[in-house]
């Protein structure tokens, strides 16, 4: 990774400025196509924690399960290609069900498919090298109950009987490298051409491996309870803000290998499988295309009115599928039960009065949609609840349209009482307890009802349910309208229609031809022009939805010659006047011909009618058009004797005025020098009042906060040296204005050496000692960012004990403890001093030099050898696992604060 870093790709730039639809848009381009055709995305996700016979583990079951969520909600993962084996699944994840998983994977790819494998739990490796991972009931000594990754690799990832096109596996724990063909990608997401050199990398096949390289490392509050592999993978896949990514680009980070490498004190894996399937592809996984914001459209709460300590169940439908929705009532947030659009929340209001609540509802991408707002009562209750005892409907079952008779009894005299169907609510009639109402029901199949009533507070008690079953019934035409009831041959009509019940469809027959008229429920209409003269006789039958024809009615109209033609209108137009450009408030110039000359011509849009001024063909008018979008218009003409001939329809439209561009005045952060991780406040003026600002640094963006001119933004760097950022502020329209560059300076390490011995913090520029006695038996490396315990462990152990005792160690409630790395020892160390080998002034106490000390660095003699170091002078060496050396726990510090 470069470490300068610029905004050079317009992708990038489009994605902070518009979110991930233009940066799609953008993609295409790039690659020629649309969304990349990768294959189907596969994946076998295995947490083991719950084990018969190993060290039970807490977090590989979170890990997995937090793996298979995020791939599903946020990439091109589907649920039904995920098989999840954990110790809360259905299947656990013994020996039996994994080798299933992978047999089944062989028998149903194709080599269009790609597979991904992840692990989280106990692996070992034995004394010849060779790594295993340990199933649920894998037993302590019986290596036939684990699985070889050489076994796995001959009979599966690396056998030609595997067709996947490419397959990755993820390990947070041991995999041995020999195993592996060192390879690392040369291609970058920040070159100029990564989307389309991706996509044809992904068109080969592969089996790429990428491993954690030792014993799983165990969740903690500061990884949310995850492991450490797999919480760094998770936050890789969060903050990738590229719709298309490598997994070996996704996770070889700066942001994710320096904290792993720190606080573990390991180097992770990577390398392709020894096969002839491994051709140079990669593993390509997408981004889902961005989720539209999902509106709350109702926000119901029964009852609406109750008293302290009741029960109000509130009931949202919302535009879309939702991934969240959230009720806020009284300062606090509660998280609604259901799915897809409709949700459900139950609770108490506890104190009278009126309360106000908001919902929301939030999509896959975590944006929020337009709210709704309501309230709830509880009131200082006076009567009794009301409650429907009974509720009946006479006939239970009948045609749509017909009307019946509802009835409904409280259990004591109640104020009012209601019939709701559907979203409708019908005052009943009655008094006391006896309360009745004939209703016509005009809709088809079971139809639920409830009625409800209400005490003298407003009260709703208990309602009571019913159901009505209807048929559809015939519909009758009642009614026919000609307007004009008399006109002129070549004259347009109207006629309009109305039915006794709901219709689906309402034809009407004139000389043999049967035309379909507009409308629904019980209104029709249909505009026809009647060239002949005398009396025109119509039919009109209306259709159920079975379609059965109801009884006909005849209609007719009367029509005499005009001495004078009848215009129609020839044509129309409409063109925004200059210098207006089609935007709400601009003036249109409607420009109409007839036929033949009209005496009148009328111009109405949206129920707003002008005559046009004008004479024989030709007519024109200006309308000025506030409505942002479309406005249908229709122009009418006519001759002297009044009648009118066919009109014609159109459409204007208008578009939103352009918001005016927010440019970005200034453009800071403070701190301008700081450390990895550590978070920095970006602040930026604009010209004008934006809709919101970005910080763009390299290919990530991040919204900042506030509101007019003043926005700011408080965000931890990952990358480290000279890091150039830009601030875009965008308009009401979402457009970006002019935006403002700045750099701030990003290291790795805080305090630089002396040649004295002391160290210089580069955050303020003073000189101190290079240790930091804690108080608390620990010391602090500044120059290392480690922290040491103060004095050793006395006794020498062998290796796995030593690996035990570090794991199992607490300092003052500080855990994370391991051996130090070979190199950490080295930076320890200082050569020309012995017994001990340390720098002068340390404040380490009771250090033994006879025996070496354990490093966690493997020796290249092999698995059974890791690097010792000796204090007496400061030089490393090798040793057994099995022979005893000393301990001394050192935990990544941070001191960047």
């Amino acid at each position: 990774m470069p470490v300068k870093r610029r905004i050079a790709l317009v992708v990038f730039f489009i994605a902070a400025c518009m979110g991930v639809g233009l940066a799609a848009a953008v993609f295409s381009a790039l690659s020629g196509k649309g969304r990349p055709d990768t294959g189907e995305n596969h994946a076998i996700i295995i947490g083991i924690g719950n084990y018969e016979k190993w060290d039970k583990l807490d977090s590989p079951t979170k890990d997995a399960e937090a793996i298979s969520k995020l791939l599903t909600e946020r990439y091109d993962f589907k649920k039904s290609n995920i098989t999840l084996l954990t110790d809360k699944s259905a299947e656990k994840p013994t020996i039996g069900n994994i080798l299933t998983a992978f047999d089944r994977n062989v028998k149903d790819l194709t080599e269009k498919d790609n597979l991904l494998i992840f692990f989280s739990g106990h692996s070992t490796e034995d004394e010849d090298g060779e790594t295993y991972w340990i199933p649920a009931d894998g037993k302590k000594d019986t290596k036939l109950t684990w699985l070889k990754h050489a076994s796995l690799i001959e009979e599966y990832f690396a056998s030609p009987n595997f067709k996947a096109k490419n397959v990755a596996i993820l390990s947070d724990s041991f995999f041995s490298n020999k195993l592996l063909r060192s390879r690392s990608i040369s291609l970058s997401p920040y070159d100029l051409r990564y989307a389309e050199k991706i996509v044809e990398r992904a068109a080969r096949s592969s089996r790429e491996v990428i491993s954690f390289g030792e014993s799983h490392w165990a969740g903690s509050p500061e990884t949310d309870g995850l492991g450490l592999f797999t919480f760094y993978i998770l936050k890789a896949l969060k903050d990738n803000q590229l719709e298309i990514i490598d997994f070996e680009n996704l996770i070889f980070d700066e942001a994710i290998l320096f904290p792993i490498t720190k606080i573990a004190g390991t180097k992770i894996i990577r390398g392709r499988l020894r096969t002839p399937m491994e051709k140079g592809g990669q593993f390509v996984i997408s981004k889902l295309a961005a989720a539209v914001p999902v509106d709350v459209l109702t926000a119901q709460v029964s009852p609406d009115k109750g008293y302290p300590g009741d029960e109000f169940t509130f009931a949202v439908t919302t535009s879309e599928p939702a991934d969240q929705v959230i009720l806020e009532m009284a300062g606090k947030k509660h998280i609604m039960g259901g799915e897809k659009t409709d949700w459900q929340f139950t609770t108490t209001v506890d104190k009278v009065g009126t309360h106000a609540f908001t919902v929301a509802a939030i999509n896959r991408n975590g944006i929020k949609g337009k709210i709704r707002k309501g309230s709830v009562t509880a009131i200082k209750k006076r009567g009794e609840i009301v409650n429907v005892v009974a509720a009946s409907v006479t006939p239970s079952s009948g045609l749509g349209g017909d009307a019946f008779a509802f009835s409904a009894t409280t259990d004591v005299p109640a104020e009012k009482v209601d019939l709701r169907i559907g979203d409708k609510t019908y005052a009943m009639r009655g008094a006391g307890t006896a309360w009745t109402l004939s209703h016509a029901v005009d809709l088809i199949g079971k139809v639920d009802f409830a009625v409800i009533a209400t005490n003298e507070d407003g009260v709703q008690g208990k309602a009571g349910q019913g159901a009505l079953n209807l048929k559809p019934g015939t519909a009758k035409v009642v009614n026919i309208a000609t307007t004009p009831k008399t006109g002129f041959a070549g004259e347009e009509f109207t006629i309009n229609v109305q039915t006794d019940r709901s219709a689906a469809k309402v034809n009407l027959e004139v000389d043999g031809q049967i035309l379909a008229m507009r409308g629904k429920g019980t209104d029709w209409t249909l505009r026809r022009k009647i060239e002949e003269v005398g009396k025109k006789t119509f039919t009109v039958t209306a259709l159920n939805v079975e379609g059965t024809a109801g009884a006909a009615r005849q209609g007719e109209i009367l029509t005499k010659k005009s001495p004078v033609p009848v215009p129609d209108i020839a044509s129309a137009t409409a063109a925004a006047v200059a210098p207006g450009k089609g935007h709400v408030g601009d003036r249109f110039a409607v420009k109409v011909t007839t036929t033949v000359p009209s005496e009148k011509v009328i111009l109405d849009i949206e129920g707003q009618q002008t005559a046009m001024e004008g004479s024989g063909t030709q007519w024109q008018t200006i309308a000025k058009i506030d409505k942002l979008g479309t406005s249908a218009f229709s122009v009418v003409a006519s001759n002297k004797d009044g009648a009118s001939g066919q009109a014609r329809e159109g459409i204007i439209t208008t578009t939103k005025v352009p918001a005016k561009p927010v440019n970005v005045l200034t453009a800071s952060v403070s701190p301008q020098r700081g450390q990895v991780g550590k978070p920095f406040t970006f602040t930026a003026k604009t010209d004008r009042p934006a809709k919101a600002a970005v910080v763009v640094i390299g290919q990530n963006r991040y919204r900042m906060t506030g509101s007019g001119t003043a926005w700011q933004l408080q965000q931890k760097i990952d990358q480290s040296g000279a890091v150039d950022f830009q601030v875009i502020a965008l308009n009401d329209d979402n457009q970006p204005g002019r935006p403002a560059d700045a750099s701030l300076e990003v290291f790795k390490t805080r305090f630089k050496a002396n040649k004295d011995g002391s160290v210089t913090d580069i955050l303020t520029g003073k000189t101190g000692p290079r240790f930091v006695d804690n108080g608390d038996d620990t010391v602090t490396d500044l120059l290392a960012s480690l922290m040491w315990t103060k004095t050793p462990k006395q006794i020498a152990v062998e290796y796995d004990d030593a690996v035990e005792y570090c794991r199992n160690l607490k300092v003052q409630n500080l855990g994370g403890w391991r051996l130090p790395t070979i190199t950490e020892w080295k930076q320890l160390t200082d050569r020309k001093r012995q017994n001990p080998a340390l720098p002068a002034g340390h404040p380490f106490v009771n250090i033994p030099t006879h025996v070496g000390y354990w490093s966690k660095s493997r020796h290249r003699f092999g698995p059974a050898y890791v690097y010792q170091m000796n204090l007496w002078y400061g030089k490393a060496n090798h040793q057994k696992k099995k022979e005893p050396a000393l301990v001394w726990p050192v935990r990544f510090a941070d001191i960047s604060g």
